[in-house]
């Protein structure tokens, strides 16, 4: 990897990613409300205020993930990003990665006719197909793609309980 590293951090406390996630929907279905009363609370477009408010708030990154016999690889495209301004968070069994993105207009000559530059919240939350090792994973950030591998652990080992005879 020839890039610029991306520092991975290892989740320790499981769940401490379910409250960030109870947040971004909650703010998801705040603006989707808002929508929903901005059009004269019209029923049968739901989903479409829903999916809408998804789009303003939230920026999801095209990604790749591939498997070899020792490691996962997660690629991200993240043009207009730095390595700095990237968060990834590792678990066993889950791979996070968020940023905040800024667009800032610029002030040319000339009419602006649409932008579709992202102003937000970049994040991308996955599952993954086999257990990792949080602490080994690497990240790289190289012309707007990022890159983390993370390399395969075992499977947690299952504990056996007895059943007390009655």
């Amino acid at each position: 990897m020839a890039g610029r590293k991306v520092p991975v951090k290892s989740v320790k406390k499981v769940g401490s990613l379910l409250s960030e996630l109870l947040e971004i929907e909650r703010q998801v279905s705040e603006r989707a409300h808002e929508l929903f009363r901005e059009h004269g609370w019209q029923a049968g477009h739901e989903g479409e205020y829903w999916l809408q408010a998804e789009k303003e708030l939230l920026w999801r990154p095209c990604a790749e993930l591939v498997e070899t016999d020792g490691e996962l690889r997660a690629s991200f495209a993240m043009a207009g990003l730095t390595a700095k301004e990237i968060e990834v968070l590792a678990e066993p069994n889950h791979l996070t990665v968020r940023a905040i993105t800024r667009h800032e207009d610029r002030q040319e000559e000339g009419t602006c006719h649409f932008c579709e530059f992202h102003r937000g919240e970049l994040y991308r939350s996955m599952a993954l197909p086999s257990t990792v090792i949080p602490e080994k994973a690497q990240a790289e950030m190289k012309e707007g793609m990022l890159t983390v591998i993370l390399p395969k652990g075992k499977e947690p080992a299952g504990k056996t309980i007895r059943m007390k005879k009655a």
